[in-house]
């Protein structure tokens, strides 16, 4: 199989290739469009019975969804996403300018840090609220955005601006929502945290307001306290082009999720309690649907769409799939018995197709994969798809998933979902009695796989920093003593070493603890007087060729002792690490600890993996870059809600020393900010008894 999958990658390789130097040929691409104005609606268009720009309708959308490119003559472009050949365009001009050689357009190679269509502003509404459900069978109160597990599909197009009103209807608590791994350019002020806006009050609507300058598969999930794990999260897809061919897009994202059968502020408590040593998940979703192990030894012959997701195929067909990981404490190994898996783009960065029997999809990551039907499947067209808990990587009440011990028996069930084909004999009536796929490395590090994975639109980093790289060295830490003014027990923590401390005399050992009512957007000129503000300032530059470089490491620099680092520890633990703001390179991964004298000649400089979510690797490290070239404060954390909500995080001030990040704020958006703020604040007088014992984030 092995050698199949090397010849069918190679081939796919040689194709996608040869399309992207021909998109390459259709020039630069019309114009920017990075900060113009979405002025139209669907609506506006609708109603101006003279307008003939491009609309049409992008394979995997939900029904009566168009794309619609207002500055985008019918008469000189045209989409050309519509072959299944030609996934790798999106939009093109039928012929070149007066004066140019080739016509322009957009394709799957455009910089589209640098280049994106003008689409349409789109509008969406979400309310959050409470409500009972039971995805496994057990039912509990949750959280939910407009009564959904996960909640509702927001759909864009590559261009469009959407605006989304978040109506607050919780009774209890505010709320504030991150649209994950969007770069918020020039917008620091949407990225939806503690530490760019007041949470939502109750009872009130907050307006995000961003454009896609990027395209693929994300979520937006909240940002408040632990209330994406009682909830609070949903897909996100924006459409594109692609770097292989398929024939159609599974138009629901598979979205994978553990579950906590109790309020996620309950379960933190166990996080927090030195007895227990960790909050627990009790069961994995997908799409919303859990199912014990019981299901399977109680199966009668129901129908399996009342039990279990359904993804449908047919044999011989190739069809996309988006893959999202929103758990709140588990990386899950993804796979389909007896099929392999294309992978085409991680996170919301294009890649060079690459073939795998399985995947590891990190807290917070997401993919898109290619499915390839096979000609002749089973006679009940039936395969069981597996989101299996990352060894390493999950902690269940029931125990853990370790696929080296063979004394330990899976906690759950990891079939959660079902791939069913549609052919004659196929049936809904039977379950599938497939094998798994040979997985040989059930690990949540991978590096092979992660490091393997080359983006379409290349960078080229340079090797000397704008930063000082051991300032921006930091250890993923916790404490053995209770931190009392800060909820009284022991935190998680981004930390420098400590020797580097000591010789240049900085203090950065803390956990980050957000202020809600003061968020650090609304108060630049004091960020970092804070004790548990945790703040790196970092040098603004729009030079392309500039880089900042970071290292997330989970031993201690050769030189430091333990009793160095006392009362801390660094627990031999993998972290999800999310970067707000930019994409970052992976310039390195690796199981053995950082060298500052020797680990950097081993880095990869030329087009290294591009994505906002990266593994740091239990006693590893990684090291990232990225371009400083997008000004606010953003936010790096852990992905592990219960380790963010402990204080793993820290928070990056990008600015250029003369106020650019407040004369980007100045006027209508700071009165805006301001006004939410004076409106948590009066809203927070009438809660009785609101104690903030999280980190915020």
């Amino acid at each position: 199989m092995a050698s199949h999958l090397t010849l069918f990658r190679s081939l796919f390789c040689v194709l996608v290739l040869c399309k992207c130097i021909v998109a390459a040929g259709f020039g630069q691409s019309y114009k920017s469009g990075l900060l113009a104005p979405r002025l139209y609606t669907e609506h506006d268009l609708k109603q101006d019975k003279t307008s003939n720009h491009v609309s049409f309708h992008p394979e995997g959308a939900t029904e009566g969804f168009y794309c619609h490119y207002p500055e985008l003559n019918s008469q000189e472009w045209e989409a050309c996403n519509n072959g299944t050949d030609t996934r790798w365009c999106w939009l093109r001009q039928l012929q070149a300018q007066e004066g140019e050689s080739l016509p322009k357009g957009y394709t799957v190679t455009t910089d589209y840090d640098n280049f994106a269509p003008i689409g349409i502003q789109r509008h969406y509404h979400l309310d959050i609220s409470k409500k009972t459900i039971a995805p496994d069978g057990n039912p509990r109160e949750a959280r939910l955005m407009n009564g959904s597990y996960p909640g509702p599909l927001i759909e864009a197009c590559w261009g469009d601006t959407v605006i989304v009103h978040v109506t607050n209807n919780l009774d209890d608590e505010g709320s504030v929502i991150h649209w994950h791994g969007l770069r918020q350019y020039y917008n620091n002020d949407h990225d939806g945290v503690a530490l760019t806006q007041c949470p939502i009050a109750r009872g009130s609507t907050w307006t995000y307001n961003f454009t896609m300058l990027q395209y693929g598969t994300t979520w937006y999930h909240s940002h408040y306290i632990l209330q994406y794990a009682d909830g609070v999260l949903g897909p996100l897809v924006v459409h594109g082009p692609a770097s292989a061919p398929y024939d159609v897009s599974y138009p629901e994202p598979h979205f994978m999720s553990d579950w906590v059968h109790k309020k996620a502020e309950e379960e933190f408590d166990n996080e927090k309690d030195p007895d227990v040593r960790g909050a627990k998940a009790d069961n994995i979703l997908l799409n919303g649907v859990g199912r014990g192990k019981e299901a399977v030894a109680a199966y009668k012959g129901e129908d399996i769409r009342s039990l279990y997701h359904i993804t449908e195929i047919l044999p011989g067909q190739r069809v996309r799939l988006r893959l999202i990981n929103g758990a709140a404490g588990t990386s899950f190994i993804f796979s389909i018995d007896g099929h392999a898996l294309e992978i085409i783009a991680n996170d919301l960065v294009p890649v060079e197709p690459q073939v795998v029997d399985s995947l590891l999809v990190a807290i917070g990551q997401r993919y898109d994969i290619i499915i390839h039907g096979l000609e002749n499947p089973s006679p009940s067209g039936n395969y069981w798809i597996r989101t299996h808990p990352a060894d390493g990587c999950n902690v269940f009440r029931n125990g853990l998933f370790n696929s080296t011990d063979s004394t330990n028996q899976d906690p759950l069930d990891s079939r959660t979902g079902i791939l069913h084909y549609g052919h004659s004999d196929a049936t809904y009536s039977s379950l599938p009695d497939t094998a798994p796929n040979n997985i040989a490395d059930y690990s949540c590090a991978r590096i092979s796989e992660q490091t393997s994975l080359r983006p379409v639109v290349p960078w080229s980093i340079s090797p000397t920093p704008l930063n000082n790289l051991t300032l921006s060295t930091f250890y993923p830490s916790h404490q053995t003593e209770p931190d009392v003014p800060y909820g009284n027990y022991t935190h998680w923590l981004l930390r420098l070493d400590p020797l580097v401390e000591k010789q240049g005399g900085i203090a950065f050992h803390n956990p980050l603890f957000a202020n809600f009512s003061t968020p650090s957007l609304l108060d630049f000129t004091n960020i970092g007087q804070g004790e548990n503000d945790n703040v790196i300032r970092l040098p603004y530059s729009s030079d392309s060729t500039d880089f900042i470089h970071m290292v997330i490491d989970g031993s201690l620099l050769p030189s430091t002792n333990q009793t160095d680092l006392d009362p801390d520890v660094i627990p031999l633990l993998a972290h999800p690490m999310h970067w707000h703001g930019s994409d970052v390179v992976l310039l390195a991964q690796s199981e053995q600890p950082f060298d500052p004298a020797t680990s950097r000649e081993t880095w990869n400089y030329a087009n290294p993996p591009r994505r906002d979510t990266i593994m740091a690797p239990a006693g590893g490290y990684v090291a990232v870059a990225f371009k400083p070239d997008n000004p606010g404060v953003w936010l790096v954390h852990c992905h592990i809600a219960w380790h963010a909500s402990a204080g793993l995080a820290l928070q990056m001030v990008v600015d250029d020393g003369e106020g650019m990040v407040q004369n980007m704020l100045a006027g209508k958006r700071l009165e805006r900010l301001s006004a939410g703020c004076e409106e948590w604040k009066a809203d927070l007088g009438k809660v009785v008894d609101f104690q903030k014992e999280e980190s915020g984030v």
